[in-house]
């Protein structure tokens, strides 16, 4: 299950990774995967240029400003005398991240008024703009600027219904309460104060004369400290006024001041000192301690063992993943500390960026070059590289010389030369990015042997139309933010194009300042690669099969889990302070989990005879895994025989005696325990051949049960991700956002990728650890790793309730995992015996042959019960109504 990252441009440390590198390796024979990852560089350069050309054309075919005249024409607010208003404001505060207001507003206005039939026109008309601003806002929103109001959204347009004496217009707005300062919500204005809230009902400027038949506020569950006027009704935690009559000029006519809980309180005041520099710190410490306990793992498997040769390929797969985890810590400080702590900087509404824009942009292509340089390319593409980041970095460095405002100063008229060349500085931070994240990628794998291609076909192409459609999708949801936000602007002004320009171009560089942040966040991913691949390295230096993963070996794989599969919060009250946790408390469940599996793992029973060794002490290669399965096999058919012996059907080919005397040799076997000689041994009583086949799982080599267990993850846990993303996005509110969001559609796909690396990262454990977990079939053994990453969840769920804010996907989290383990198990179990695929019909068949008829039924029953668990989940927090399959 996917952990729960949130993004915004603002606060992207709070899903940022762990783990990475610095300086340059020496030359290996594995030390070239940055050169061979690189031979397609001669497509990349062409690519982006062309790309960069595909960004200005799009600026350039910009329209010329309008040039309509101003609407002059008066509102008539002596019209307005008999209009009737009524306003509600619903505040909701409990299990959510940020208090939710959400503002309704109906106005019924005579058709007497000049305007009343314009507002049946088309919602695009300049007459129905015209009416629309009249009703809805006033002189506190200024001529052109206060009309932007980017903290209110809509889910739909006002709703206009005509009667025979009035039109009816019914207005329903959003905004999240998530910092401090003022937030308009329609007619209602929120004023967010360290320690006192205060709403005011402060009607347009053209309804001051009119009715005010009800007003309501319903606080949520938040005190309410004072209250004027006092309302004349209060119940059910409502506070309501009928019949205000027209305010008299007397502004705001109502107002509330509340007292927030300390949940709310606190998580509207994260971005302000001291609290900002308290959740840098802890981020900050998360993030280098990630990267410290990765080169800890790493240098505490490179300690020497009998069995293990060190090879040229872990030599060098160990120096790049030393580099990843310090070059990603050192990156992970400057974001921190330079983005978050001392560049930050006021913006007026007319700057094109503030001064940590400014550098904020500046530093993204440095670190997109900086990454380039050290994942050790090929001269060419180090060229390409150097000369996109320096065309990106003149941009900001010297904006002057493309027309462009410097930091601080007022845009004024933005031409075409400068939008370019912000489209320039934009396209150079994305490539870049992208570009340094692939090739450390390509190098990681490469030092590890994952993959062994010496090239990276079509990587040009795919990294430039990658781009480009990050840049569109960027100018798109910019578009719909500003359709948004503008909606009540006189387009007809001359000022509305400049303003329109303004906005995109402002949009644009906070999308350049993001990047750096955006593309971080994914470097967990790079992480969890390297860990993989010293992990692949070190297997292959093996001289003999190993049973289990090594305590060497288990540190890195207890890293990986904690980076890859196990759960990890953003913020708990908007606060990232308790990030370092988490890492450390899923190492910690993962070695309780060896911890009891060297107890009862049916490998960790020793055979019959005083001081005989363990099960897993005996050393088998692949012939004589092979023959294990054959045993195995053998001691099904002979428990079949026996079976029907008792059920009555007659003896058959054997008696009884001989069935029972094939099966006491089959309890014996020949094993040899370290450098001994081979001697028989008798198995546990308690553990027959086939417990002995199952736990010793379809492979050898415990790396292989790995990489098979993980693929099968992946594959089972696919509906689930496509589940998943449907539940998340489904809402219209949840499209809204995406839809506004620079980055939404990448994030999409970027939570689908996040869902699909989760299960098999939990199916690679679920494999490595395969002979050391409890349990003597595949179900049982996910049933033990699911505990593990369910003691995380839970405690997660727990401070999430302490904290009154929403569960997010943490219950889905528990529901989800464990049948994607358990079918995952299941599948192990019927690989096991693979050879015998060709002689059923399917794999239940095999399974059932496998499990025999009551085993098997119980396998089913428990999947029946997890399915019926993970429903009630679901309902019961919200997941969906299992009548329409809709979200709650």
């Amino acid at each position: 299950m996917p952990r729960q990252r949130e993004r915004s441009a603002l606060t992207a440390a709070s899903r940022l990774p762990r783990g990475r590198p610095a300086s340059r390796p020496a030359r290996t024979a594995g030390g070239r995967h940055g050169e061979g990852g690189v031979r397609a560089v001669d497509r990349w350069r062409p690519c982006a240029v062309l790309l960069l050309l595909l960004s200005l054309s799009w600026w350039w075919g910009a329209p010329p400003a309008l040039a309509h005249p101003q609407d002059v024409d008066s509102c008539h607010p002596e019209q307005l005398v008999d209009a009737r208003t009524e306003a509600t404001l619903q505040l909701f505060n409990h299990k959510q991240n940020f208090v939710e207001a959400k503002g309704e507003m109906a106005v019924h206005v005579p058709v007497t008024w000049p305007y009343a039939k314009d507002l049946l026109l088309s919602e695009s008309s300049d007459e129905h703009q015209h009416a629309m601003r009249c009703l809805l806002r006033g002189d506190q929103d200024g001529a052109q600027y206060g009309y932007l109001r980017t903290n209110e959204w809509r889910m739909h347009s006002p709703e206009v219904t005509a009667a025979l004496s009035s039109v009816t217009v019914r207005c329903q707005v959003l905004s999240w309460l998530n910092h401090r300062g003022r937030f308009n919500v329609g007619p209602w204005t929120a004023d967010v104060g360290a320690d006192r809230w205060q709403l005011s009902l402060t009607p347009p400027t053209a309804l001051e004369s009119a009715h005010w038949d009800h007003v309501q506020i319903d606080p949520g569950g938040l005190n309410v400290s004072e209250v004027s006027p006092m309302p004349p009704v209060a119940g059910d935690g409502s506070l309501v006024w009928n019949g205000i009559g027209p305010s008299g000029g007397l502004r705001p006519t109502v107002t509330v001041e509340m007292v927030p809980s300390w949940q709310r309180a606190w998580a509207a005041s994260t971005d302000t000192d001291p609290w900002r520099v308290v959740n840098a710190a802890g981020q900050t410490v998360s993030w280098v301690g990630t990267s410290a306990a990765v080169m800890l793992a790493a240098l505490w498997a490179r300690r020497r063992q009998a069995d293990t040769a060190d090879t040229v390929v872990e030599r060098g797969s160990f120096r790049a993943l030393m580099q990843w985890a310090l070059l990603s810590a050192v990156i992970g400080l400057v974001l921190m500390l330079l983005f978050n702590l001392f560049l930050d900087g006021a913006k007026a509404p007319t700057d094109l960026w503030s001064g940590r824009q400014h550098w904020q942009a500046l530093l993204g292509i440095l670190i997109g070059w900086a990454l380039v340089v050290l994942a050790r390319p090929r001269w060419s593409l180090l060229l390409a590289a150097t000369l996109v980041a320096a065309a990106g970095a003149l941009v900001a460095v010297r904006p002057s010389l493309f027309g462009l405002p410097a930091p601080h100063t007022s845009a004024g008229g933005l031409h075409a030369l400068g939008i370019a060349a912000l489209a320039v500085m934009t396209a150079a931070a994305v490539w870049l990015g992208l570009a340094g994240l692939l090739l450390w990628a390509w190098r990681l794998a490469r030092a590890g042997r994952l993959i062994r291609s010496s090239r990276l076909p079509w990587a040009g192409t795919v990294l430039a139309v990658v781009t480009f459609l990050l840049l569109a999708l960027s100018v798109w949801a910019d578009e719909l933010s500003w359709q948004r936000v503008s909606w009540l602007i006189d387009r007809s002004s001359p000022a509305y194009h400049s303003l329109h320009v303004l906005f995109l171009s402002q949009q644009t560089v906070a999308f350049a300042a993001g990047i750096p942040t955006w593309c971080y966040s994914r470097t967990w991913v790079l992480t969890g690669l390297a860990i993989l691949a010293l992990l692949r390295a070190r297997e292959l230096g093996r001289r003999a099969p190993s049973v289990s993963p090594t305590g060497f070996d288990f540190l890195l794989l207890a890293v990986f889990f904690a980076i890859v599969a196990a759960w990890r919060e953003g913020s708990y009250a908007g606060s990232q302070l308790l990030g370092f946790l988490w890492l450390a408390l899923d190492v910690a469940a993962l070695y309780g989990l060896l911890a009891l599996g060297r107890r009862r793992a049916v490998l960790s029973q020793h055979f019959e005879g005083r001081g005989a060794p363990a099960l897993s002490e005996v050393v088998i290669d692949r012939a004589d895994h092979q023959d294990l399965i054959e045993r195995a096999r053998r001691y099904r058919e002979l428990v079949v025989e026996l079976r029907a012996l008792e059920q009555g059907h007659g003896e058959g080919a054997h008696s009884r005696h001989e069935l029972e005397e094939e099966l006491r040799r089959l309890h014996w076997w020949e094993s040899r325990a370290g450098n001994a000689r081979a001697t028989p041994r008798s198995l546990p009583n308690q553990v027959t051949v086939l417990d002995v086949a199952l736990s010793w799982g379809p492979h050898a080599r415990w790396w292989g049960n790995a990489v098979r267990a993980a693929v099968v993850a992946a594959v089972v846990g696919l509906p689930w991700s496509i589940i998943m993303i449907w539940l998340d996005y489904s809402s219209p509110q949840a499209w809204m956002f995406t839809e506004q969001d620079p980055f939404g559609y990448a994030d999409l796909l970027g939570k689908f990728l996040t869902s699909e690396l989760s299960w098999a990262g939990s199916g690679l454990m679920l494999g490595a650890m395969w002979r050391q977990l409890p349990g003597r079939r595949g179900p049982a053994r996910a049933l033990g790793l699911w505990v593990a990453y369910t003691v995380l969840v839970a405690l997660d769920i727990a401070i999430n309730t302490l904290a009154d804010q929403d569960l997010g996907d943490a219950p889905k989290a528990i529901g989800l995992m464990l049948p994607v383990l358990t079918v995952t198990g299941l599948a192990m179990d019927a690989d096991t015996f693979r050879t015998e695929r060709r002689l059923w019909p399917n794999r239940f068949g095999l399974l059932l042959s496998i499990y025999q008829m009551r085993g098997l039924s119980a396998q089913i029953a428990w999947v029946l019960v997890q399915v019926g668990a993970l429903v009630a989940i679901w309902q019961h927090f919200g997941g969906f109504d299992t009548r329409t399959m809709k979200p709650h």
